[in-house]
């Protein structure tokens, strides 16, 4: 198969915008949340990508669905199921965390999507 003038400069066209396309996604990937996230504020819309750190207050698990509601310095976050991690954060706990801003039931909260997006800032001594 023979390709013609056009016909090359297609390929290598496709070729470019695949090499381009690429880069910018391990750009995007390594730059993290931390790169599109906002600070969590009493102005942060619904839907938008925040940031929180704080000292959790509370911990709870939910009646069903073993989801768990956390207090952050004064912010509920929610941690759904597959986000959960057995027996952390506990009260006392610093963490840090990424998540998007919803309402739920009238009161807002951060919803964090996974296990990834909380962590730990420092621990208090047991």
């Amino acid at each position: 198969m023979i390709l013609v003038r056009q016909e090359k400069i297609a390929v290598l066209v496709l070729v470019l915008v695949i090499v381009v396309v690429l880069t910018a996604s391990l750009v995007i990937e390594s730059a993290g949340k931390g790169f599109f996230s906002r600070p969590y504020g009493p102005g942060s819309a619904e839907g938008e990508l925040v940031s929180h750190q704080g000292a959790v207050e509370e911990s709870t698990m939910t009646a069903s669905g073993g989801h768990q509601v956390l207090v952050v310095s004064g912010v509920r976050v929610f941690l759904p199921s597959s986000s959960v991690r057995r027996g952390w954060p506990r009260p006392g706990d610093e963490v840090s965390l990424y998540g998007t801003v919803q309402t739920y039931r009238g009161e807002r909260e951060i919803l964090v999507r996974s296990a990834d997006d909380i962590f730990p800032l420092s621990s208090p001594a047991r």
